[in-house]
């Protein structure tokens, strides 16, 4: 079976056999600045319920723009492009997304600014959002997946399974699979990596952060659905790019891709 015909699965699947993380393990630091950093990706359906989706990652903040007596900040999130449902930017600008710090109890929905998502024919699975509020996030910056050797250190914090914020450590197995593009239907995903960390449905979007850079090196997209060979991420310089092209205006889509990309299944 060729790579080109081979059906990836958006959806991430439990099943990868990594071994059970001790908290001493790693430095409880990165831990917890790590997890004061994601957030869960909601959207609101008509009926008015909430919806949650994936998993979102602060990695920059400026002072807010208003007037509010209160302090607040406004926070960039990063998650997947196949996150976000509609088949061109209309669309997909008409929906209404909010993101939860998960803590625990009452659960507090902010309201989140969708600035751009990526092509997905080109394999730019990124969204980018904005959110301003008084509520305290942790910024975890962006590393640089360039400097990446296979079995380096990285962990995770996302949403699988929808049960909330866990923690995963795992390490790279491939810097760069050296294959055509892998085919999951509306996403084409380009210069991937491998790595080997737990994760499930929900926790597409999140961020992989190198141990010894404590940044972000890439996001997890997917898996192969077929065998334990880790996830599927997309490294952190094609995300650096696709954010100063947004910010300089000039990000354009594909008119395959506006037009005619089925939403992703992220559950």
């Amino acid at each position: 079976m060729s790579f080109r015909s081979l059906i990836l699965t958006v959806a991430l699947f439990v099943g990868s056999f990594t071994a059970p993380v001790r908290a001493q393990d790693v430095p409880k630091v990165d831990i917890n600045h790590l997890y004061n950093s994601v957030a869960l990706l909601y959207t609101q359906t008509d009926a008015g319920d909430m919806r949650m989706t994936c998993s979102v990652t602060a990695f920059s903040e400026r002072p807010a723009e208003t007037q509010s007596p209160a302090k607040e900040i406004t926070y960039r999130f990063v998650s997947a492009a196949h996150c976000v449902e509609g088949n061109n930017d209309r669309q997909q600008q008409l929906q209404k997304f909010y993101i939860s710090a998960d803590s625990k109890g009452t659960k507090a929905y902010l309201p989140a600014k969708l600035i751009q998502t990526g092509d997905k024919a080109l394999g730019d699975d990124f969204s980018l959002f904005e959110v301003t509020t008084a509520e305290h996030f942790e910024v975890t910056p962006l590393g640089d997946s360039s400097i990446l050797q296979s079995g380096d250190d990285v962990i995770d914090v996302s949403g699988a399974l929808g049960m909330g914020k866990q923690f995963f450590r795992g390490y790279v197995s491939e810097v760069h699979l050296d294959r055509p593009p892998l085919n999951a239907g509306p996403v084409q995903w380009t210069d991937v990596m491998l790595i080997q960390i737990g994760g499930g449905p929900g926790s597409s979007g999140s961020a992989i952060v190198s141990t010894s850079q404590k940044a972000i090196v890439g996001f997890l997209v997917g898996s192969d659905g077929q065998g334990d060979i880790g996830k599927i991420c997309v490294p952190v310089s094609k995300f650096a790019s696709f954010v100063k092209a947004v910010d300089a205006g000039t990000y354009k889509k594909t008119k395959k891709s506006d037009d005619n990309a089925e939403p992703g299944s992220a559950e």
